[in-house]
């Protein structure tokens, strides 16, 4: 089957259209993050205590325990600066939380919430709150050796996010979340992001495509039905 030159323009068109499509759904998204963190009020425990609480780029200690013990202690460290993330399949680290725990921990706290506030273009604008619980809980193995059970939980999974004037989709979890730690060990957790949508092409535009597409097929199937006509006729 031969394609009139209108045909083959709007075919060519329609296969640009989603060529383009495709290379913006693969494209690297620029970051330059930023990040505050605070941490709210404790559930349990006593001396509890954070330093540079609320700073923005700073690493920041949560320590529990009485004074004559080594106290539990949680690390936050932001992980700041320019960085690069592919759509659809890189993952972005934005922050990590070491946890210690001390041999034979006495006292630490059973939950505290901490806010964390990302900006993904240092222009000095928060463009996403996030918010988390952080659990720990006592835990005897049964050789005796005594730990804690740590659990982070995310209270957001996925949303949206406007960076540098685009918005993206984004899915956000944990690394490591949940464990255990016993006498002396430590364990770092990290927050991480994947992108998942952008409007590159705007929203208008994949409704051209698909116009176009819809055009394509109809001049194809009209001019597939006139060649069957012809052929029909006598000679």
């Amino acid at each position: 089957m031969r394609l009139r030159p209108q045909s083959k323009f709007i075919f060519a068109a329609t296969l640009g259209l989603a060529f383009f499509t495709l290379a913006a759904h693969a494209q690297l998204i620029n970051v330059n993050v930023s990040q505050q963190a605070t941490f709210g009020p404790f559930t349990g425990g006593t001396n509890n205590v954070v330093t540079n609480n609320g700073s923005v780029n700073t690493t920041e200690v949560i320590t529990t325990g009485t004074p004559v013990a080594t106290p539990f202690s949680i690390t936050y460290n932001p992980l700041t600066g320019p960085s690069s993330v592919q759509l659809n399949t890189g993952t972005l680290n934005t922050a990590t939380f070491v946890f210690h725990s001390p041999t034979t921990p006495l006292n630490y706290f059973t939950s505290v919430g901490v806010t964390l506030n990302t900006d993904f273009n240092n222009d000095g604008i928060y463009d996403l709150t996030q918010n988390y619980t952080l659990s720990l809980s006592p835990f005897t193995a049964p050789n005796g050796l005594t730990g804690v059970n740590y659990l982070i939980v995310p209270q957001q999974f996925f949303g949206s996010v406007v960076i540098n004037g685009l918005t993206y989709g984004y899915a956000s979890v944990v690394s490591n979340n949940t464990g255990t730690l016993f006498d002396g060990s430590s364990t770092t957790s990290a927050i991480q992001f994947q992108f998942l949508a952008t409007p590159v092409p705007e929203p208008s535009t994949y409704a051209l495509a698909g116009v176009l597409a819809l055009g394509g097929i109809v001049v194809l199937r009209r001019r597939t039905k006139n060649d069957s006509l012809m052929t029909a006729l006598p000679v």
